[in-house]
């Protein structure tokens, strides 16, 4: 053997204990990062956020909790003698529906649905599919005149392919949803095709967002939600099965009660608003489903009147459908009143203006076709010959000083000679000579046809 070779081998053996040791500290550190990254601990954990209770107000940051207006207390304090009660008639839960637009049928009970014009619906319902914008109906969806149960009926657009949830509540005239039992109601429907994976399993807790952010734009706004199959809350306060992160503006708080809020602090123009539902200790509780995201637009306008710190009794009644909207202008049918120089002026006639107008004058305003039925009076002219023109084209003769009122015939024929009198001609018969047996017979005529004939007579010798 050499020598030294057994003390060379002691010190490679303890060279190697040294690196198996350095490998298994190398892969507990490495092991640490992996459970690390994979989300096992927070790598940057969430600062304490506040805890909102009923004895302590929602503070975090700029953001404050303050009471509800003034103008919202008075119609919810009125509203509470209502309890909705609303059902889906069709479509039935879970039906596939085609790439077509469908109709929603609803029923709905102790609501008292109002529309109060320019200050907008009172008490509504909210349809909302999935998370998009929520529309909004007031009393004109209603088939008929609103009853303890209404019947309602609206034409929804076409589903996108795949799964959805539908989900109608009965909402405040400020948006907020009641939450009393049978309020609000959710199915599923699937469009050409059911995906069932895209939604959250039956019976485990969702969160619906019903903050207003289409109706409010103005200080205090409202944070307000739903919970659809969410475990109760323990009756002596100890814990929570279920808290709500609010997030505004990166400022966060947590609430245990499903109370709405109405808070200050926002900043003007977009305020980004998440809402995420988490278990009693903290953590997501059915995610992703239960964080959703919504954008707040302060804008410099005047608040609602149920925003306001009071409300008008009218305001009121206006909101709560006890009294019609303003209604629209419309059209006057009877005319105002107006002096008869007013109406000569305008080219109108009165009744008095008819009864002393001459034959001629009325036939001179009536249409071509309709004055060709009026006989006229020729003109007082010696100096010249009569000649025989059409009818439509004689002049109005002037009015003598006492009219009488006027018989007009319904068809006259135009004269077949000047030599005629007018109203001696028969319809369809040759025209003759006037003779002293036609003048003696007992024929009314009015004075202004009577004087026509006279000059007539005296000019031709009859």
């Amino acid at each position: 053997m050499v020598p030294g070779t057994r003390a060379e081998d002691r010190h490679r053996s303890g060279a190697m204990r040294m690196l198996a040791a350095g490998l298994r500290g190398l892969g507990a550190v490495l092991l640490c990062l992996v459970v690390l990254l994979s989300g096992g601990w927070s790598l940057r954990p969430r600062p304490q956020e506040p805890l909102v209770t009923n004895n302590s107000p929602a503070t975090s940051g700029r953001l404050r909790e303050v009471s509800p207006p003034k103008g919202s207390q008075a119609l919810r304090l009125r509203l509470a003698e209502h309890q909705p009660r609303l059902r889906i008639l069709a479509p039935a839960d879970d039906t596939v529906l085609p790439l077509a637009p469908w109709s929603l049928e609803l029923a709905l009970e102790d609501w008292p649905l109002a529309d109060a014009g320019s200050l907008g619906l009172g008490a509504h319902l909210v349809v909302q599919l999935d998370d998009q914008e929520p529309l909004r109906l007031g009393p004109d969806v209603a088939k008929a005149p609103l009853t303890k149960d209404s019947r309602l009926s609206l034409t929804m657009a076409p589903l996108s392919p795949g799964s959805h949830r539908l989900t109608v509540y009965a909402a405040r005239p400020w948006g907020e949803a009641v939450k009393d039992p049978g309020a609000a109601v959710q199915i599923r429907l699937h469009g050409l095709a059911a995906n069932p994976l895209s939604q959250p399993r039956r019976g485990t807790p969702q969160l619906v967002s019903s903050t207003p952010s289409d109706l409010i734009h103005h200080e205090p706004v409202l944070i307000d939600w739903l919970l659809i199959d969410a475990p109760l809350q323990r009756l002596d306060g100890e814990g929570s099965h279920w808290r709500l992160r609010v997030t505004l503006n990166g400022d966060s708080f947590q609430v245990d009660r499903q109370e709405p809020l109405w808070l200050s602090g926002l900043r003007s123009g977009s305020n980004p608003l998440q809402l995420e539902l988490l278990d009693g200790l903290g953590e997501p509780l059915n995610p992703p489903f239960n964080s959703l995201v919504q954008n707040l637009e302060m804008r410099p306008e005047a608040p609602r009147p149920w925003q306001t710190a009071s409300i008008s009794a009218e305001d009121l009644e206006h909101l709560l459908g006890e009294r019609p909207g303003e209604p629209a202008a419309e059209v006057t049918l009877v005319p105002e009143p107006r002096t008869e120089p007013d109406l000569q002026g305008e080219g109108m006639a009165t009744e008095s203006d008819e009864a002393a107008r001459p034959l001629g004058a009325v036939s001179a305003q009536l249409p071509l076709e309709e004055a060709a039925t009026v006989p006229e009076a020729a003109e007082d002219d010696s100096s010249q010959e009569p000649e025989p023109v059409p009818l439509e084209s004689v002049e109005p003769v002037d009015a003598p000083d006492s009219p009488e009122p006027l018989a007009a015939p319904e068809s006259a024929e135009p004269p077949a000679s000047a030599e005629t009198p007018l109203a001696s001609t028969p319809q369809g018969e040759p025209s003759e000579e006037p003779s002293e047996e036609l003048v003696a017979e007992p024929v009314v005529v009015p004075e202004a046809e009577a004087s026509a004939l006279e000059r007539l007579r005296a000019r031709f010798g009859g």
